[in-house]
């Protein structure tokens, strides 16, 4: 008697050993999953962050200095065809004039793992705006870093701009 139930036990040991080896298997995926997570895409979107996060003070400055200066600006886009359209930008000073630039310098970027960067170049309009005709590779958030100087001083804005598909 004690023989049948000692045997019948060992049929069943391979209930926990089912159990031990989902586990193993599982443990297993999941390192496979965070191996091809980290080959594939490392996070990083730009290359010289910690320079970037160093230079914080300095950019709180700029802020300052603009806000001191009391120039504001807004920029549009009209998407037309495909991937292309035209961008106004519109700056006025204290007053609510509009501002005539000594010189606008303008980048779109699109921050993916292969950062794309290009230059955009404003037109000025007898109106007081600026132009410039805006194509780009491929849809998607586009920002707009615009750098405009005016007599020794200049006010640096970053705006978004959507591209539909």
């Amino acid at each position: 008697m004690n023989g049948n139930a000692a045997a019948a036990g060992r049929k069943d040991l391979w209930i926990p050993g089912c159990f031990i080896l989902f586990f193993v298997c599982l443990a297993a995926l999941e390192v496979w999953f965070v191996t091809l997570a980290n080959r594939s895409f490392t996070g990083v979107v730009t290359d010289d962050a910690y320079s970037i996060g160093l230079n914080e003070e300095e950019r709180a400055a700029q802020r300052e200095a603009a806000r001191r200066l009391g120039w504001s600006t807004a920029l549009t886009f009209e998407q037309g065809q495909d991937l292309a359209g035209e961008l106004t930008l519109q700056v006025r000073d204290a007053g609510g004039q509009a501002l005539v630039a000594d010189e606008v310098q303008a980048t779109a970027e699109r921050m993916t793992r292969f950062p794309q960067i290009q230059a955009v170049r404003f037109v000025r309009q007898p109106g007081g705006a600026y132009l410039a005709d805006f194509s780009v590779p491929l849809a998607g958030r586009w920002f707009v870093r615009v750098r405009i100087a005016r007599g020794g001083q200049s006010l640096q804005v970053i705006d978004e701009v959507y591209v539909r598909p």
